[in-house]
């Protein structure tokens, strides 16, 4: 780990864009989710229950709505596009205020790399593709720590056709800040979505989560358990931002 944000040396610093993909990458709210769902199908009449091992098991598939159609499919449930859609919200509505209720904090190393990659006059982007209530939730909690003001692109899932693994997200953020892929560098938390990142030709550091630690990510050029902590960067995502 460094001391600080100390970024003196002769490194050549190539990278001019960091991009944060999922909300996992910023704060660990998996379990939080995971809950939410829960409540949000009982309330709906739905006799689903997802454990931890279950939910994990679910993460290798990209996006809430997917995962619950991909369910009620498998278990001969008829769900309507619209019950689907109250269920999702409703999750969102419910993990949001849990998000808030437990203050949930930003992921070690989080807020001293932004300092840096801010040092280094580097573009920021917050490539999710989540929906935007999620997106406020965050930033909610995050507090002054990080707001919305402090990334020059925010995606979300309304931005794009197709969501992760598909590039679109990172492709629709690299045309915005008029950037290269060579000239990115994305941080992700599940193997779908760093595929996503890869897909689009960016380099990729992982941060896996509480609940997708277990996942492959062979794609990943970095696999790290934090960004590193409170105070410092950790010296290998340094050299990463640098190369």
């Amino acid at each position: 780990m460094t001391s600080g944000f100390d970024t003196t040396g002769d490194a050549i610093m190539a990278k001019t864009t960091l991009m944060f993909g999922s909300i996992g990458t910023l704060v660990e709210s998996s379990d939080i989710q995971r809950v939410a769902y829960n409540d949000a199908m009982r309330e709906a009449g739905l006799d689903w229950h997802w454990d931890r091992d279950t939910y994990a098991d679910l993460l290798m598939q990209s996006g809430g709505k997917d995962r619950l159609a991909h369910l009620a499919a498998a278990t001969n449930n008829r769900l309507s596009l619209d019950t689907i859609d109250r269920i999702h919200a409703r999750k969102t509505e419910l993990a949001c205020a849990r998000m808030l209720d437990q203050g949930v904090k930003l992921r070690p190393g989080v807020a001293a790399t932004i300092a840096v990659a801010k040092q280094r006059g580097m573009k920021l982007a917050f490539v999710t593709t989540t929906y935007q209530p999620n997106i406020d939730a965050v930033f909610a909690c995050a507090g002054d720590t990080l707001s919305a003001e402090d990334f020059d692109y925010i995606g979300s899932r309304e931005k794009v056709e197709h969501g992760k693994p598909a590039p679109d997200a990172y492709l629709a953020a690299l045309e915005a800040l008029g950037a290269m892929p060579q000239q990115a560098l994305a941080v992700e938390d599940t193997a779908l979505s760093v595929m996503s990142a890869k897909r689009a030709m960016i380099d990729v550091v992982a941060t896996p989560g509480a609940l997708t630690s277990a996942q492959d990510f062979w794609q990943a050029d970095l696999i790290l358990d934090n960004l590193g902590d409170n105070m410092a960067v950790d010296r290998r995502m340094l050299q990463f931002m640098s190369r």
